[in-house]
């Protein structure tokens, strides 16, 4: 049986892909599913419900607005959060105002996201399970 939580990580950036999945490593309940395609991440939104997704504000052909809107469709309790550049940053804030769970700044506020993770994985009870 799979205990695992479920976390999409939408991202086309390869420096922000190796980043993000180092941070990932500490965090054995995930079970990470990595795409840098904005059609299948659309597809995969519709089929399956996601605990976590982490996406870039922008990726060719979507934005991190439509994933956070197609994720909390249908996991209302899916907690999302933006990776965003300086120049994009207000988009993001919109985003969590609309009930994205929280952003950060890239490269330097990447190192954020493994505190953001920690807070989610104690909020939501996501500890690994046994």
């Amino acid at each position: 049986m799979n205990n695992k939580r479920d976390l999409l990580f939408i991202e086309d950036e390869g420096y922000v892909i190796s980043r993000v999945n180092a941070i990932l490593s500490a965090f054995p309940q995930f079970e990470v599913t990595l795409l840098d395609d904005a059609e299948k991440a659309r597809a995969l939104l519709a089929e399956k419900p996601f605990d976590i997704v982490i996406t870039d504000i922008y990726l060719r052909g979507a934005g991190g607005l439509e994933f956070s809107f197609l994720a909390r469709e249908k996991n209302k309790d899916a907690c999302v959060i933006f990776i965003t550049g300086p120049d994009s940053a207000e988009l993001a804030a919109k985003g969590v105002r609309e009930g994205a769970f929280d952003f950060v700044l890239k490269p330097p506020g990447l190192e954020r996201l493994e505190s953001i993770l920690k807070m989610v994985t104690l909020a939501r009870g996501f500890a690994p399970r046994e």
